[in-house]
């Protein structure tokens, strides 16, 4: 099978590995991307079996030297998982590439974006797009808040499938390794990258993320990881002037306070980790009893691994995986009520563990019910 691949995020090493688009160093350090959609991309072509890949921009109109490439050379349209069910999506051409390709378009852990699980009208142009998708194949989701946007906009070909990144390591009888105890050694995932669409109030969202920050010092052995952020990067990369310049824009915007600051920048300089590529995530985790923080894409890829790992209950999308797999979530008020052996305490993870292999098996179904072999 040979695939077209739309909204790719990075580029691809070989047909099942993607690392972040090859370009300068200094437009990877002072450039913000999102990791979080490389580690989807990436982890989508792992569970994917094709044999060519040939990409497709569906931000240019639709050309019929084009289209005969694509139908000469590929069978199905995949489309990488992301926040694409909400109000303000901008599908480009997709909807004119869809119908002049007429191949089944395959995806794999979409999901709707919103601050809170309120209901989601799409426009006109997003519903005509969900339903030449769904007229062509089955459309994964990643929870039932997904789910339920896609019914209330009238499309019903659709299958709860959670995200591609937890089955990653395409290991059905992965085991979580829980540390005898408790949690010693544990990585926090940082996100100051917060608007309006995921998270109520921001201001409290970045309050109490550094108030947890410092709550995780005091009884771990805790490392952080960045996952784009310019100022991050900087310290990560050792830049004397671009760390300059990004402690001058922290302690202007507040995240490196009297309170906090001090350990913050402590941390920063010592102990944190920039997320360059998912496969270097993968070792990386591994060296951890506990993977915790705000970024989805950072706790559950070390889940996959083997890693424990706790959400924080901040927007739909963490909401909605959890419930889809069954993994330990928590309100920031609610995680610093406990210790951090009582939120990982291995019962918590239970019903996860019981039913990974089933979830596991699902995934695999559904990507071969649309006609796609799998390497799973």
């Amino acid at each position: 099978m040979r695939a077209a691949l739309v909204k790719y995020s990075g580029r691809r090493l070989n047909n099942h590995e993607a690392v972040w688009f090859d370009t300068p160093f200094r437009k990877t350090l002072e450039d913000y991307y999102n990791t979080g959609d490389i580690c989807v991309y990436d982890s989508t072509l792992r569970l994917v079996n094709y044999s060519e890949g040939h990409l497709l921009n569906i931000d240019e109109p639709v050309n019929e030297a084009e289209v005969r490439r694509i139908k000469d050379n590929c069978d199905f349209i995949l489309l990488r998982g992301s926040n694409y069910i909400h109000e303000h999506m901008d599908w480009g051409h997709f909807l004119e590439w869809i119908e002049a390709l007429d191949m089944p378009v395959v995806c794999i852990g979409v999901g709707a974006q919103a601050e809170t699980e309120r209901p989601i009208i799409l426009p006109t142009e997003g519903r005509r797009v969900w339903q030449a998708i769904a007229e062509r194949a089955t459309i994964g989701v990643r929870g039932a808040f997904s789910a339920e946007t896609l019914h209330r906009n009238g499309i019903h070909n659709l299958e709860i499938v959670g995200c591609p990144s937890i089955f990653r390591a395409r290991d059905r009888n992965m085991v979580l390794r829980h540390a005898p105890d408790g949690p010693k050694r544990v990585t926090f995932s940082l996100r100051r990258e917060v608007g309006s669409t995921y998270a109520v109030d921001p201001a409290a969202f970045i309050a109490t993320q550094k108030r947890i920050i410092a709550k995780l010092h005091l009884g771990s052995d805790l490392f952080l990881s960045c996952h784009g952020e310019p100022e991050e990067k900087a310290f990560f990369f050792k830049s004397p002037r671009h760390m300059d310049k990004a402690t001058a824009k922290l302690i202007a915007e507040g995240w490196f306070d009297e309170t906090t600051g001090a350990l913050l920048k402590h941390l920063y300089e010592s102990r944190l980790y920039y997320v360059g590529a998912p496969g270097d995530y993968d070792v990386y985790a591994t060296q951890f009893d506990a993977a915790l923080g705000y970024r989805v894409h950072a706790v559950l890829p070390a889940v996959a691994v083997g890693v424990p790992g706790v959400l924080f209950s901040y927007d739909t999308r963490s909401r909605e995986l959890a419930e889809t797999f069954d993994l330990p979530i928590y309100s920031p008020e609610a995680f610093e009520r406990q210790t951090l052996a009582e939120a990982l305490a291995p019962s918590r993870f239970e019903r996860f563990s019981q039913l990974f292999a089933e979830r596991y098996d699902r995934m695999k179904a559904f990507i071969e019910k649309n006609g796609v072999p799998t390497r799973m």
